[in-house]
């Protein structure tokens, strides 16, 4: 997810995001678990003026059981979470987080513009989906991140607080922005008008739901796409996760190891006749091999020191339309940090939402 510092990144901290997180995920395999809080951001903090509120959202009377085909695993897990949310049992409330800018709205539509329906008819929003190893969601942080972003994008942001492992394993995330994505429909908001983003485990979940939206055939109505930082391959099968462990934070742990990060997203897997690879090469929990043919238009950007790298640049090239950024010298901490990239972040971003709104 963008961090909302605007101090540059120097060395020091680069080899300090690397060590720490390479230790963190060492903890994990040692079986010593994860801390009860995970790191947060430390860096200067802009003074920026907006609007910020969390509130609770639930299943619209009109959202359906889920549908999609060639993965039966998916579908009963998905359609468990669809009748267990039908009746009241779901464990974990649904929260969401609406953002804005005071540079968005005037002074008299503060209030209003905290409601989670639109301000006007043909209003555009961005719907966020944050990063965090699918452990994590939300950070110390988050609010300023929002506002920021919805300065920078011109428009209100919406962020559905997904649930994440261990407690909530996949594919409740799923469940929960897609039910977000319903709400907001519900309240009265457009397809047309909606800009999807993703950052890191953001962008999968946020894949997977426009998977379940093309089996309900209107995930060609959404805005577009903005996958920042994207994973899309969870066999961490490409080159790049060899190549850049040197310099980039995320460690390589096999998918093979059943603490590691794909593995631990997707949890025990009782039946013995399931094999946990095939599962995860599968196009929900690896959108490299979605049907691109259905998608709304994308927006990838990514570092060229990722240990995504590959993965995202061979997404782009499934998808001729797809717009590809990449930028040398950055890793999965450093291209969303730091005053000068993240200016160069978001104002790719908004070229991309201006083109697919205009």
């Amino acid at each position: 997810m963008p961090c909302v510092g605007d101090a540059e990144v120097t060395d020091d901290e680069r080899k300090m995001a690397r060590a720490t997180s390479h230790a963190l995920f060492g903890n994990l395999i040692d079986h010593k678990g994860f801390p009860e809080t995970l790191p947060s951001d430390e860096l200067s903090i802009p003074v920026e003026t907006g609007s910020y509120r969390i509130f609770e959202y639930t299943m619209p009377s009109s959202q359906q059981p889920y549908k999609i085909e060639d993965d039966e695993f998916t579908l009963n897990r998905l359609n468990t979470l669809y009748s267990q949310d039908r009746a009241g049992q779901l464990q974990g409330e649904q929260t969401m987080v609406v953002a804005v800018s005071a540079s968005v709205v005037s002074p008299s539509n503060q209030d209003s513009a905290l409601d989670d329906k639109p301000m006007h008819e043909n209003e555009r929003i961005m719907m966020c989906m944050p990063g965090g190893g699918f452990i994590s969601c939300d950070t110390p942080h988050s609010k300023w991140v929002y506002i920021r972003m919805s300065k920078a994008i011109g428009m209100r942001v919406f962020v559905p607080r997904y649930h994440v492992a261990p407690k909530h394993l996949y594919p409740r995330p799923v469940h929960d922005v897609y039910t977000a994505f319903q709400h907001l429909v519900s309240r009265g908001f457009r397809p047309q008008n909606i800009v999807m983003m993703g950052a890191s485990a953001g962008a999968n979940i946020c894949m997977a739901v426009l998977q379940v939206l093309a089996s309900e055939g209107i995930s060609q109505s959404i805005a577009g796409c903005v996958l920042a930082e994207p994973v899309l391959d969870q066999t961490m099968s490409h080159d790049s996760w060899q190549r850049n462990q040197d310099v980039c934070v995320l460690p390589y742990v096999s998918p093979t190891h059943p603490w590691s990060m794909p593995r631990f997203y997707l949890g025990p897997i009782d039946d013995d006749n399931i094999d946990p690879i095939e599962l995860l090469r599968r196009p929900m929990l690896s959108p490299i091999s979605a049907d691109v043919a259905l998608l709304p238009p994308m927006h990838i950007q990514v570092g060229e020191d990722d240990v995504l790298y590959d993965e995202s640049v061979a997404f782009a090239k499934r998808i001729p339309t797809a717009e590809l950024i990449t930028y040398a010298g950055a890793n999965h901490y450093t291209m969303l940090r730091g005053r000068t990239q993240l200016d160069h972040y978001y104002s790719n971003v908004r070229k991309f939402i201006d083109k697919v709104t205009a």
